[in-house]
């Protein structure tokens, strides 16, 4: 569980200023209140794609209370396709999280800005806002979607619906960017060609609030005239365009670009704040301004376009007027159509950081479209909700304290060699290899997996079984096994690794990547054996939903379990959640929710239900349910209006094997989903099997709960 107020923003179809200017007029009003907040930027690098800018806008003006936490970068991109480095990445997200947020009210996020691989950029936002079960703010553009509030809102539904836990657009706040063009302001004003920039004028400075909202209030319309609404300092520009300066710009600013092309208009207190844009060869307008400055109207700057300077450029009598008048003048060979495009994305993928001054007047523009009492709203209930990546992070967190030795029988199975080599550098476990020394190192060196640690050990098994025949003639002495038998039975490795565990030459086993169930839990049940208070051996998987985490029982072992076994099951899996910090709901599953139906099959579960309630009174647990009764709170609230467990049960408990296990692989194989397990569980040692068709995943989170048991 996270228990900080967690904020995201997640930009959709949006440029890097506009974005960043958003999120610090967050920050801002943070800071205001006296809130203190740690500020996380996931990644600060993606190649050479994205730059960090808030991380330093933060680290060089003036937020005392906002404690910025380091990114990390990351220099492949093709990273983010791979599982396990993907995974990866987050654990490292969530460590440098956990490190920096003592002693602050809030954790704000600012999500990744998909200037490329957009698909997996969004995945990677979402999945944050998940991990955190953090308060959504999305940021977008209203030229996206043909300027349709109710198609943007649309959009992202569908965007998020599947992707975030209880994801609700009612609960998230959306702020638009709101390009305003005001045609006709002047009446000397034209719209000419397709250069069509319009002049912001105290008029509409600023629009009355009633004008800002659609139906729903969390959606919030931001005015913005491009960048020089705050003023932009020449000299940027000029930088930016490669320009050449025939006189001075310095600390000169400016907050409009007029583009000129077959007529203009004049409007004096405009001018002076001005950079016009002119193309060099259009004779005519060259003229009109010439006359302008023979009146003696001045204006802040001007550029050139298609101009090649000469050595009779000085001579030019335009020239001569405004180096006379000290108007900024620069030039660029490019012509008048690309400069407009160029500085129509000026800081589509940069911002003004060393500008104070525009900052400034950014963060108190922005902040006064924040709603005043966003940050006085109550925090999200975290008591019940564990991220997967979260529950994850948490298993490889706890499993690396333990220094315990888990066998791997299947040495030569190439799944189990990567998990083993991921586990050796993650500190997860020391394993053991069965097999032929020579044989795992090349399979190790054909397909570059590094075994080379001091955590992974080869153990040939063919020179240590007549070690343990004569122990395991005395374990199955009541069955009168003879030296023969027990000769035969060590020949299977998981009856050797079953009695290396015994005797405590190992502190758990992972196996079954190439064989059955039954061939791993034979041994277990032969010489492990049950624990004293339980009657049977029982499985969970544990499910690592999109959204959530389950625990699902009994999907492996009992076909038909009666009533009595039923609830010794959801007992037992009560017990090994807790071994993963879980906060215990049970549902108790049939095709009857209630008292809706009747039938053998319904009556074994109510009566099983009752058997737990007795022997844990205060376990939260209800049954018989339906699973979307369990699991889903939109059908929880009809079919069980008064249940303390419908809609938001984490431990599910099967009737049977048939349905139990056709449920956990339909789940697994349809969500493509990490599903650890089974564990095995009322076992005295820890030994867990592996499904054939595990992933390396599964083997490595496998491995990591197996650890845990040994370590209670």
């Amino acid at each position: 569980m996270f228990k900080k107020q967690v904020i995201i923003s997640i930009p959709i179809d949006i440029d890097m200023h506009f974005f960043t200017s958003i999120n610090l007029g967050f920050l801002k009003i943070l800071k205001n209140n006296n809130l203190k907040c740690s500020f996380l930027k996931p990644i600060s690098r993606i190649e050479n794609y994205y730059f960090n800018h808030t991380n330093d806008i933060l680290n060089m003006h003036n937020f005392p209370n906002i404690k910025s936490i380091n990114p990390i970068k990351i220099n492949d991109i093709s990273l983010l396709k791979k599982n396990i480095e993907y995974n990866n990445i987050i654990d490292n997200i969530i460590q440098k999280t956990y490190q920096n947020i003592y002693n602050t009210d809030i954790l704000f996020i600012e999500g990744i800005i998909p200037v490329c691989i957009k698909e997996l950029i969004f995945q990677l936002n979402c999945d944050i806002a998940n991990i955190f079960n953090a308060k959504i703010i999305f940021v977008t553009s209203m030229s996206i979607i043909n300027k349709n509030l109710e198609k943007i809102e649309s959009k992202i539904k569908i965007l998020f619906k599947n992707k975030l836990n209880d994801f609700n657009i009612k609960n998230t706040y959306l702020f638009i960017k709101k390009k305003y063009a005001y045609q006709n302001i002047n009446p000397f004003f034209y719209n000419l060609n397709i250069f069509q920039h319009f002049l912001y004028t105290k008029k509409y400075n600023f629009v009355s609030k009633k004008f800002l909202f659609s139906k729903n209030k969390n959606i919030i319309l931001v005015p913005w005239l491009k960048n020089f609404i705050f003023g932009i300092n020449v000299k940027l520009i000029c930088n930016y365009l490669n320009c050449n300066i025939i006189n001075n710009i310095k600390y000169k600013k400016i907050k409009y670009i007029i583009y000129f092309d077959k007529k203009i208009f004049i409007n004096l207190q405009k001018f002076s704040e001005s950079l016009l844009v002119i193309s060099f060869k259009n004779k005519k307008i060259i003229k009109i301004i010439d006359q302008i400055l023979s009146k003696k109207i001045i204006f802040n700057a001007i550029l050139f376009t298609d101009f090649i300077i000469n050595k009779k450029f000085y001579k030019i009598n335009i020239i001569k007027k405004i180096v006379k008048n000290n108007i900024s003048l620069f030039c660029v060979k490019d012509n008048l159509y690309n400069i407009f495009l160029k500085l129509e994305n000026i800081y589509k993928y940069d911002f003004p950081i060393n500008d104070t001054d525009l900052i400034t007047n950014i963060i108190n523009y922005t902040k006064l479209y924040i709603p005043s009492n966003f940050f006085k709203q109550k925090d999200l209930n975290y008591k019940f909700y564990v991220s997967p990546f979260i529950f994850k992070y948490n298993l490889i967190n706890k499993a690396s304290k333990s220094k315990k030795i888990i066998l791997l029988p299947e040495g030569k199975e190439l799944r189990v060699l990567k998990a083993a080599s991921i586990c050796s550098e993650k500190n997860i476990a020391n394993c053991i290899l069965f097999g032929k020394t020579k044989e795992i190192i090349n399979i190790a060196k054909k397909n570059n997996i590094n075994i080379n640690n001091n955590n992974i050990s080869i153990i040939d098994p063919d020179l240590i079984r007549n070690n343990y025949i004569e122990k395991l003639m005395y374990i199955r002495k009541n069955k009168l096994l003879s030296k023969y038998e027990a000769i035969h039975l060590l020949n299977d490795n998981m009856f050797l690794a079953t009695m290396m565990l015994k005797e405590h030459k190992v502190d758990g086993i992972v196996s079954g990547a190439n064989t059955t169930t039954a061939n791993t839990i034979r041994p277990a049940l032969q010489i492990i054996k049950t624990l004293s208070k339980y009657s049977i051996v029982s499985s969970i998987f544990i499910m690592l939903l999109p959204k959530n985490v389950l625990i699902y029982a009994d999907c492996a072992i009992n076909p038909n379990p009666d009533y009595k076994q039923l609830a010794e099951i959801a007992i037992q899996s009560v017990e090994t959640s807790k071994l993963f910090n879980f906060q215990p709901k049970v549902a108790m599953i049939s095709y009857s929710t209630g008292t809706s139906a009747k039938g053998i099959e319904v009556e074994k579960v109510y009566k099983a239900t009752n058997l737990v309630r007795k022997k844990i009174p205060n376990l939260l647990i209800d049954g018989p349910l339906q699973y979307d009764t369990a699991i889903m709170r939109n059908v929880a609230k009809y079919k069980a209006p008064n249940s303390l467990v419908a809609g938001k049960a984490n431990i599910i408990i099967f009737p049977d094997l048939n349905t139990g296990n056709t449920t956990y692989k339909a789940v697994q194989r349809s969500s493509n989903i990490i599903s650890i397990g089974p564990i095995l569980q009322g076992i005295k040692q820890p030994i867990n099997d592996l499904s054939r068709g595990a992933s390396i995943e599964d083997i490595i989170y496998t491995i990591a709960v197996t650890v845990i048991q040994a370590t209670k």
